[in-house]
């Protein structure tokens, strides 16, 4: 028997819805809301995850939201827990400290009224009070000792006081260990930092000087590259650079100091001055300069007199 050809329509059909709903199961995650997670961010900021927690939880419901905000919950979750932790191990540090502090006190009453077994039997239980603290604060620290060092050690303080413990002992002299090579590397640290630091502000200090001796302000190039000499005397890029500084100052120096003397000679006292001081201005140290402006001055008083004399 021939097959009828009614059913393909049929199959196909049946094939397009079924490639309608696979479309609809497909369909992209809702985005996340970004001020849902600032808020919670800042929230856990503050410490206060549950608040975080719930404001995530109103973001996820409604259609494809299901797994949107999944890590960040569980990253929120996580780290409430490890609070909650620390909290009551911190709270357990306080209370075992206090309890402890009354240990000599209920001795000494139970000592000096022995006729009053309430003292006596009220020292028993904070005996077995603080045996019983004592191993949960070595599980505190056991807990803690791989990521807050601080708390383990707070822990092992109190429960050594307590019970001398070999291994609670072992994990002290660990904790110090550590605690000393942190130190350590945190000087360490901060040294390369500090040293990090003083280069850029030599290399910036450096920067600055070429500027100036790019644009041809060799005065203020000079007086950078002496401040960098004077924090850093072994820099060989400073001096090189300074050395050139001079020697381009000088060359300028040299060829004002012989304008000047050209203008003096063709009688052009003030020009002459003036270019001699432009000299002086660039090394102020400069005798030569100095000298020729005195006796420019000299020509120029003597030259005022005679005009007033006539």
């Amino acid at each position: 028997m021939k097959p009828s050809h009614k059913v393909f329509p049929a199959c196909a059909c049946l094939l397009m819805l079924s490639g309608c709903q696979l479309l609809e199961t497909r369909k992209p995650p809702a985005p996340m809301d970004e001020n849902a997670l600032l808020k919670s961010r800042q929230l856990v900021a503050k410490g206060r995850y549950g608040e975080a927690i719930q404001i995530l939880d109103q973001a996820r419901v409604g259609i494809n939201r299901k797994h949107v905000y999944g890590d960040e919950l569980q990253t929120i979750r996580d780290r409430q827990k490890t609070l909650e932790e620390e909290l009551n191990d911190q709270l357990l540090i306080s209370n075992t400290s206090a309890l402890k502090n009354q240990l000599p006190i209920l001795t000494k009453l139970s000592q000096s009224s022995p006729d009053k077994p309430q003292y006596n039997h009220r020292l028993q239980e904070t005996r077995e009070q603080l045996d019983s603290m004592q191993q949960a604060l070595s599980g505190c620290a056991w807990r803690h000792f791989k990521r807050n060092n601080a708390l383990a050690k707070d822990c092992l303080t109190i429960a050594l006081s307590l019970k001398q413990d070999e291994a609670d002992q072992d994990l002290m002299e660990h904790l110090l260990k550590k605690q000393k090579q942190h130190k350590k590397e945190m000087a360490s640290k901060e040294k390369a930092e500090r040293a990090q630091r003083w280069k850029q502000r030599i290399d910036k200090r450096l920067a600055e000087a070429r500027r100036f001796s790019e644009r041809g302000q060799l005065r203020d190039a000079r007086r950078v590259l002496e401040l960098v000499l004077k924090e850093a005397p072994g820099s060989e890029a400073a001096k090189k650079m300074l050395s050139e500084v001079n020697g381009r100052l000088e060359k300028y120096i040299e060829n004002l100091l012989s304008a000047g003397d050209r203008l003096y000679r063709d009688g052009e006292i003030e020009s002459a001055k003036a270019t001699w001081r432009a000299a002086l201005a660039l090394d102020p140290q400069d005798e030569r300069a100095r000298e020729k402006i005195q006796r420019a001055q000299r020509v120029l008083d003597n030259l005022e007199n005679l005009r007033k004399t006539r």
